[in-house]
């Protein structure tokens, strides 16, 4: 298991596309990606369930990959969430 944290840098945040490419990139993954904020646990993997953690600018999310891929899903999503330039 990788467990890390990363901090929202896009200053919209993570809204529905970035939630959108969070989802299909952590897809690509064998392992289990979970984030948690704020008391709120979702799966990379669910749209909805990002999007439910409303993570704006500056909020810190911890990431938890576990698995036999669980470092390259973990550095890719850690990536992802610190984009500081909008999601295309």
């Amino acid at each position: 298991m990788i467990k890390g944290t990363a901090v929202v840098q896009n200053d919209k945040g993570i809204h529905a596309r970035p939630s959108s490419i969070i989802s299909l990139e952590s897809q690509k993954y064998q392992s289990d990606i979970t984030l948690h904020h704020d008391g709120k646990t979702a799966s990379s993997k669910d749209v909805l369930q990002i999007i439910i953690l409303e993570l704006f600018q500056g909020i810190e999310v911890e990431i938890v990959a576990e698995g036999e891929d669980e470092k390259e899903a973990f550095e890719a999503i850690k990536t992802l969430i610190e984009k500081t330039y909008e999601f295309s």
